[in-house]
C-alpha cells in the first residue's frame, strides 16, 4: 500500500499557502473590524472561501539587536493552518519546537524526513539517525497498537509540521490539536536556531543563534472568527 504518496503534495501544499500571491485577496474593509483587530484578506466565496489573519512579531536576536518574524493563520473550508516566515534562514539541522502550555511540543520536521517516515510505513525501515519519535510510531504500527488503515492520517496529525530555510508551518492535523488552547490566550512559544553563515569554530557559541519567541496566536484567530463568522 503506497501510503507515502501523497506526502510530498502535503510540502506543495504547505509551499503554495506561504507564497499564495497577495493581489488575488481582497482585505476586509477596516471599518468592518475593531480596531484591535489584525489585518485580513479573503479571497473566494462560500465553501471556497479562503482567509489569511497576518501579524509581526518582534523579538532579541541574542547579539544586542532585534529580528522579526511574520506570521500568517489562514482558514479554508477544510481547517486552519499557521505559516511562520523568518527575516533570514534558520538552521534545519537543529531542532524547531512550538510549545503551548498544556500540549506536548511540536517539533517540526523538513520534508525530506517526513518522506522518509511515510515511506517507512510501507517497507518498515527508517533510516539509523530518525528522530525517536517517528521509530516509536512505527513501532506502533507495525505491533498493531495503531491500526493500518489510520497509520496515514495519525501520522498527518502527529508530525505534519513542515520546516524550511525561512519558512515553518503547521498543517491540519498539529494545529487543529492546538486549537482549543491557542483560542484560550495559551501562548505559544517557538525555538529555533538561526544559520550560522560562517564555519564552525571551536569557539563558537551555540546559545547566541538560539531564539525563543513569544507568539499571541489568539489574536489571528480572533481576527479569522470576524472575517469568517460561523467556521
Amino acid at each position: 500500500m503506497a501510503r507515502w504518496m501523497g506526502f510530498p503534495l502535503l510540502g506543495l501544499g504547505l509551499l503554495i499557502g506561504l507564497s499564495a500571491p497577495a493581489l488575488a485577496e481582497t482585505a476586509v474593509p477596516a471599518s468592518t473590524a475593531p480596531p484591535s483587530a489584525l489585518p485580513v484578506a479573503c479571497a473566494g466565496d462560500g465553501s471556497a472561501r479562503r482567509c489569511t489573519a497576518s501579524a509581526v512579531e518582534d523579538f532579541a536576536n541574542n547579539r544586542g539587536g532585534q529580528s522579526e518574524l511574520s506570521l500568517n493563520a489562514v482558514r479554508d473550508g477544510t481547517c486552519t493552518t499557521l505559516h511562520i516566515v523568518f527575516d533570514g534562514p534558520i538552521a534545519l539541522d537543529q531542532p524547531v519546537t512550538l510549545t503551548v502550555d498544556g500540549a506536548p511540543p511540536q517539533r517540526f520536521y523538513t520534508p525530506g524526513a517526513l518522506s522518509e517516515l511515510a515511506r517507512a510505513l510501507d517497507d518498515g525501515k527508517l533510516p539509523d539517525d530518525a528522530p525517536p519519535e517517528f521509530t516509536s510510531f512505527l513501532q506502533q504500527v507495525t505491533s498493531g497498537r495503531v491500526k493500518d488503515s489510520d497509520a496515514g492520517p495519525e501520522m498527518l496529525t502527529r508530525f505534519a509540521a513542515v520546516k524550511e530555510a525561512r519558512r515553518v508551518g503547521l498543517t491540519c492535523g498539529p494545529m487543529e490539536r492546538l486549537l482549543p488552547l491557542l483560542r484560550t490566550g495559551h501562548t505559544a512559544r517557538l525555538e529555533f536556531q538561526v544559520a550560522n553563515g560562517t564555519e564552525q569554530k571551536v569557539y563558537h557559541w551555540v546559545r547566541l543563534d538560539s531564539r525563543v519567541v513569544t507568539l499571541r496566536v489568539d489574536d489571528l484567530l480572533a481576527s479569522l472568527d470576524r472575517a469568517m463568522p460561523g467556521s
